[in-house]
């Protein structure tokens, strides 16, 4: 089989490409065949117990102004994983990211670790919450988001089940904010054109978010762009 390599330098990578290719679980999100490729995600479960979660895909394509002709999705998804990351936005950590050529089809795997502790927004306001933490949760998700925009990244897919909530602490509790889905995100030249598809997106898909809890946000999040705020 002549194959070509293409992989994101990273050295948290762990394993080959055959055995993560080789490795199965239950599919977490379900495998689709689409026009732009087959993708699925599973879940596996390591010998330490920890829980990973395998993204694999087949001929799926991500293009741009760079890539006219298509890159591997998953390597354009693995930029922007990286570029969060160094920016100290919480993104899932990554165990294996890379794509390979064969004679028929491209074949891509991302292979990250789970976000322990953390429910999806929509789970979040599904619990009954303090006014505080609530106020608490706005001002850190209005940090987070206003970082990634103010540093040129478009999430791409801003909706509540790809932003996660995490609260520790018993007595003083804080909360922590990450970030999930980032298959369609692009970096663009300014500010203003990485927040306006998101901030329109998350206001559409905003529920379960209480109006009263949205105005907080917006308020919240102008303030972080348009301060000199540094995380």
């Amino acid at each position: 089989m002549n194959t070509q390599w293409f992989r994101h330098d990273n050295g948290a990578s762990e394993g080959s490409f055959d055995k993560w290719w080789d490795s199965y679980g239950e599919w977490f999100d379900s495998q689709d065949q689409l026009l732009s490729g087959e993708s699925g995600i599973q879940r596996l479960h390591a010998p330490d117990g920890q829980v990973l979660y395998s993204k694999r895909q087949i001929n799926h394509f991500h293009r741009d102004l760079v890539h006219p002709f298509g890159e591997p999705t998953i390597l354009h998804e693995m930029k922007a994983l990286q570029a969060l990351a160094q920016l100290g936005i919480r993104v899932p950590k990554v165990v294996f990211s890379a794509a390979r050529k064969t004679d028929t089809e491209w074949q891509a795997l991302l292979v990250t670790e789970s976000l322990d502790g953390f429910i999806s927004l929509e789970e979040w306001y599904a619990r009954p919450e303090s006014a505080d933490l609530r106020q608490q949760m706005i001002q850190q998700l209005a940090n987070t988001i206003g970082r990634m925009h103010r540093a040129g990244w478009e999430h791409g897919r801003l909706y509540p089940k790809n932003i996660f909530v995490k609260v520790s602490g018993e007595r003083d509790r804080k909360v922590e904010i990450a970030l999930l889905g980032l298959a369609k995100s692009n970096h663009r030249l300014t500010a203003y054109s990485a927040s306006k598809h998101d901030f329109e997106l998350f206001k559409q898909h905003r529920k379960p978010m209480p109006d009263e809890d949205w105005k907080a946000f917006v308020t919240a999040y102008r303030d972080v762009m348009e301060s000199d705020y540094v995380p």
